[in-house]
């Protein structure tokens, strides 16, 4: 009909009219004209599919180009002989609907159109989610560029999953969606499979832009992995759109602090504000009967008594549970690595009426976060920094603090300018701790050179590496190991004769943590933070000054030393020195900043990728990492990895 004409053209000239505004280019670019700057390889028929028609970004030639709006909405002449065909085509799209196949170029998953401009038009002005197209993929010239790469890794999905419009801007991502479907990229998968997913992300997208997606940073597939990492595939498989637009409401938040880099604020110190103390235990008795107990469930994916990690947390429940008396309740769940006995204890926690739940791993806050959108009500805490989430907020400590301090003690008891670091995993902050180390240790002796070696590394064997480098006085594991209770952990020195002698180890305060959050919860705290930072992840990082840190001495240590650690101890805690302010220099000699800069930010401190200019050694890759520190990498990791090849907890429930 002419009268829909003229509906879409006055549609298309004030589209005309906006980008000729903006300074955007007002008509569908042309493919030919984009490959004339470009080049491309090849061409590969792809046939026949249903193509989204938001992923029709312009036209194969130029052509006719200019009837167009840069949306495909018709702006020529209301009497023309093109205004005709178009209100004859959308007649006919009513009265029977569009049965041949339109012709388009796929070229960096956009398509471009060589025959059916008119019959695109139509089906965007009538509002139509797809169209059906005869598909010819444009090969890219090599380059190694971000956007390039990604391109590659969906050619590889396409190949598998025959689907278009899962689109992404981070690397990996097509890896990660498949491992949570439990697939690879280099199989085709089953047809009932890609059926599912399609018909998962046709629902999933209408209601991501119905709620206002198109506003945020955040391409529709990356927040498609979000959600089915919360609630898992075999889940949102079965549900009706309706059943999925619930669930999207109820985890927008997520959707809102991981957008672009993800919005990550992290509290430095606890606060103080507003703020009454909880009742000391001498007044326990008079005042219990005001207070309804605080209960915290712990909830451990292993034991305490086979992770050095889980037993330090658990003693930090005690020492909860003892300071606050009857006013807190405490309770531990341990060997919960599986969802099912995640989620079991997590339902009795629930029960139970627990006002926090806390798990003490980064591999948790999968089975954290979809147990905090299933089971709204506790505050939910996970021990883990820089993890982009809203219904879980991380915490952890500022560690590379004491390893400044333990680095400086070190040089000081090494005579020949040669240290020995060991680290556990390449994740968030690891890398500050080495560097800080290493950074303490060149205050004491500017000659001196730190050997770094990885406990998750496989097939080698630091201990004789270190030992033909010269190596005596190593940093190893920051706690005991219950499983090598022989095992040298802390700062030690590797004596002539093979024995070991234990100099100092840094201590995590975990009761002095906990009470601490509970403090900040029951006091509103916790709510006034987030009313305060909205739109992004909250990460509790405290360190010395907040005491839930600190460097323990042995005993035999002579008192220079002694009074050495003091000294740094203090300056840090005034914030006199601190091991990332002023010049920095990474490996080679690269300028990390200069000697006038000021203290790095924590999100540059936390997601550390370089290594300190004194540190002999490298970051690991994927294939040199064991199975343990391949799962921690995949969560929470500063080098890349591919999902498909780490043996990923099961999400599915």
């Amino acid at each position: 009909m002419l009268e829909d004409y003229a509906k879409a053209r006055k549609l298309g000239i004030k589209q005309v009219e906006r980008d000729v505004s903006d300074g955007h280019y007002p008509y569908p670019p042309a493919l030919d004209d984009i490959l004339k700057n470009q080049g491309y390889q090849g061409e590969v028929p792809i046939g026949l599919t249903e193509i989204d028609l938001s992923l029709i970004a312009g036209t194969k030639t130029r052509g006719r180009q200019n009837m167009f709006s840069s949306g495909f909405l018709p702006i020529a002449e209301p009497n023309s002989e093109f205004a005709m065909k178009w209100s004859d085509l959308i007649d006919s799209q009513r009265a029977e609907g569009l049965r041949d196949p339109i012709v388009v170029y796929e070229y960096l998953q956009r398509f471009y159109v060589q025959e059916g401009n008119k019959r695109v038009s139509v089906s965007r002005y009538l509002g139509m989610p797809t169209i059906l197209a005869n598909i010819t993929r444009v090969m890219p010239m090599p380059s190694d560029e971000k956007g390039l790469r990604i391109y590659h890794e969906f050619t590889r999905f396409y190949h598998a999953c025959p689907i278009y419009g899962i689109i992404s801007s981070e690397e990996g991502f097509y890896s990660r969606l498949a491992a949570l479907l439990d697939q690879s990229l280099d199989e085709s998968w089953p047809d009932e499979l890609v059926r599912d997913l399609r018909a998962l992300f046709d629902a999933f997208s209408a209601s991501f832009h119905a709620h206002g997606g198109d506003a945020l940073d955040l391409q529709v597939g990356d927040a498609l992995l979000t959600y089915i990492t919360i609630y898992g595939f075999d889940h949102a498989r079965t549900l009706s759109p309706k059943e999925i637009d619930a669930e999207v409401g109820k985890i927008w938040n997520e959707f809102v602090v991981t957008q672009g880099e993800g919005a990550r604020a992290y509290l430095e110190d606890p606060s103080t504000e507003h703020t009454k103390p909880l009742p000391k235990l001498k007044n326990l008795a008079k005042n219990t009967v005001l207070y309804k107990p605080f209960r915290v469930a712990f909830i451990y994916d292993r034991n305490p008594l086979s992770s050095g990690w889980i037993a330090l947390h658990e003693r930090g429940r005690e020492k909860l549970a003892h300071a606050l008396g009857s006013t807190v309740s405490t309770q531990a769940f341990t060997d919960r690595s599986s969802d099912g006995a995640f989620d079991q204890a997590v339902e009795e926690a629930v029960r139970n009426e627990a006002n926090l739940i806390i798990t003490c791993a980064p591999t948790q806050m999968r089975q954290t976060l979809r147990a905090a959108v299933e089971h709204p009500g506790p505050a939910y805490l996970n021990c883990s920094v820089s993890l982009s989430h809203s219904a879980v907020r991380g915490f952890y400590g500022r560690m590379y603090e004491a390893k400044f301090l333990l680095g400086a003690l070190a040089a000081s008891l090494a005579g020949h300018h040669k240290l020995g670091y060991v680290a556990e995993s390449p994740v968030f902050s690891t890398v500050a701790e080495i560097n800080a180390f290493a950074i303490g240790a060149a205050m004491v002796d500017p000659y001196v050179t730190v050997y770094l070696k990885w406990f998750s590394a496989k097939d080698y064997d630091w201990r004789r590496e270190l030992a033909e480098e010269g190596v005596h006085i190593i940093s190893g594991r920051d706690y005991p190991n219950p499983l090598a209770p022989k095992e040298s952990w802390g700062l030690y020195r590797v004596e002539d004769d093979g024995t070991e002698t234990h100099l100092a180890e840094p201590i995590w305060k975990w009761g002095r943590y906990y009470e601490l959050l509970v403090r900040a919860i029951r006091n509103d705290t916790w709510k006034k933070e987030g009313e305060k930072i909205q739109g992004q992840s909250l990460n509790y990082w405290w360190g010395m000054s907040a005491d839930v840190l600190d460097v323990r001495l042995s005993d035999d240590l002579p008192r220079g030393q002694r009074m050495l650690v003091d000294v740094l101890r203090q300056s840090v805690l005034s914030g006199r020195v601190h091991p990332f302010t002023g010049e920095l220099r990474a490996q080679g000699g690269d300028v990390v900043q200069g000697p006038e800069a000021g203290r790095l930010t924590s999100e540059q401190i936390v997601r550390m990728r370089w290594l300190n200019e004194n540190v002999v050694g490298r970051l690991p890759e994927q294939r040199e990492l064991d199975r343990d520190g391949l799962v921690e990498v995949e969560v929470a990791g500063i080098i890349p990895v591919d999902p498909t090849q780490v043996l990923l907890k099961d999400t599915s429930r």
